[in-house]
């Protein structure tokens, strides 16, 4: 399985170079690296994984749709975690970013009621 990240890379249109901008700079832990990785090559412990690589006689279905086999391209598409819990991370990661975006310009923000804009009198 490993190489697979590559492999991919190789068959669609995507530069390298900016890909794997963040390894050659070298500030990333052992630990975040290892973990930013292994689902890149697919060597994760998912249900496909265990099925046609450690060859065990259980489904390689997704455990949660039951409807496609369990890789990480598939959990990262799932019908079923794309009703939820995708779109809890997408708008924690969107209120993070227009907090950042508040915070660099001219909008004051309340620490309690942060979404509230208030013009910063200058």
């Amino acid at each position: 399985m490993h190489g697979q990240y590559i492999r991919n890379i190789d068959r669609q249109l995507i530069s390298e170079e900016d890909t794997f901008l963040w390894l050659s700079k070298g500030d990333q832990k052992t630990e975040t690296e290892r973990e930013i990785v292994a689902p890149q090559d697919q060597a994760l412990q998912t249900k496909y994984y265990a099925t046609k690589i450690l060859n065990t006689e259980t489904s390689s279905n997704c455990r949660l749709c039951q409807q496609f086999d369990e890789t990480i391209y598939h959990i990262s598409a799932c019908p079923i975690l794309a009703k939820d819990q995708y779109i809890k991370r997408h708008d924690s990661v969107s209120a993070q970013q227009h907090f950042n975006i508040c915070k660099e310009t001219v909008v004051q923000l309340d620490k309690k009621h942060w979404y509230e804009h208030v013009p910063k009198s200058v």
